[in-house]
């Protein structure tokens, strides 16, 4: 009888996802491992084929979920759907993107491939380019070889149009073990990473890159978040993973979350969405809810605020 380790687990759910879905999806986050960027290149065929004049309204289902937007002009649709709150004029903004399967598991061996579809990698996109830093844990970087965001030109004339800067928003990765100097987040990149570490690990950090020491020898969040924001990166958007999301969680910073619910059931082999204790239960309220085929896109806010 064949024993299942958690290898052997891993390696079946990776499979099953192959042929559940006939196609092959790289991390979430990135682009072959490497670009976390570009779109299906059939995504924008697709809107064309069904909108050759503009954008779709919403449909509404039969279940009462209307659909993402589609058409010519779906960036500055699903900007106007996921912009910010009028808040982030006066505070920092911390609003997380993930996703996660029927059961709970947002990971399998500390990646996120085959769970989202090509809506997903769409919306991941311009979540974004809506963004003035993307906030990652750096487990995250390493396991899904993150590297720097690269901006075609229509995304930086989309970010122009939505009133940021054209050149991609940095990265502000966590450590409190350090990051090897030969990762992409360093070597591939047109807008330098950000990291924010302790004092015991900021000597680890590469030459030239800018650290930002919030601890002794844990991160403290509130003072990372608060030193973001004073440099004027008030809307930052989290990637993850997990257990960067319920350190945000349990620190009260979280105020927003965009997760992705994935047609699929991973097990025991997964990494769950929050793989933390809490202090206390936390309220969300429902700000939006939308579906692209069996993929469910939903938007909570934080009810205490």
């Amino acid at each position: 009888m064949i024993q299942w380790g958690p290898s052997w687990r891993a390696e079946a759910v990776w499979r099953h996802l192959f042929q559940s879905t006939g196609q092959w999806s790289g991390p979430r986050g990135t682009d072959d491992d490497v670009h976390p960027d570009t779109e299906p290149a059939d995504s924008a065929d697709r809107a064309a084929q069904h909108s050759p004049g503009g954008p779709l309204p919403a449909v509404e289902l039969s279940h009462g979920v209307q659909t993402l937007p589609h058409g010519t002009d779906r960036d500055d649709a699903l900007a106007e759907l996921y912009a910010w709150p009028p808040e982030v004029a006066q505070r920092p903004v911390v609003r997380a993107n993930m996703i996660a399967s029927l059961d709970g598991g947002s990971t399998v061996a500390g990646r996120s491939a085959g769970l989202g579809n090509a809506a997903d990698t769409e919306l991941f996109a311009v979540l974004r380019d809506l963004a003035d830093v993307i906030l990652v844990g750096s487990g995250t970087v390493r396991a899904e070889k993150y590297g720097g965001v690269r901006l075609d030109e229509r995304r930086q004339a989309r970010r122009q149009r939505w009133g940021l800067p054209a050149t991609p928003p940095p990265m502000a990765v966590v450590t409190g073990n350090g990051l090897h100097p030969d990762l992409p987040i360093f070597t591939d990149t047109v807008t330098p990473p950000i990291i924010i570490t302790t004092q015991n690990t900021a000597a680890t950090v590469p030459p030239g890159v800018r650290s930002v020491v919030c601890g002794i020898d844990r991160v403290n969040f509130a003072a990372a978040i608060n030193a973001l924001a004073g440099d004027g990166y008030r809307r930052i958007h989290c990637e993850g993973g997990p257990m960067l999301l319920g350190q945000l969680a349990a620190a009260g910073l979280l105020d927003e979350c965009c997760l992705t619910i994935a047609p699929l059931m991973l097990g025991s082999a997964a990494t769950p969405l929050l793989p933390v204790e809490l202090p206390e239960m936390l309220r969300w309220e429902l700000a939006g809810t939308r579906i692209d085929g069996n993929h469910l896109f939903t938007r909570y806010r934080r009810a205490d605020r």
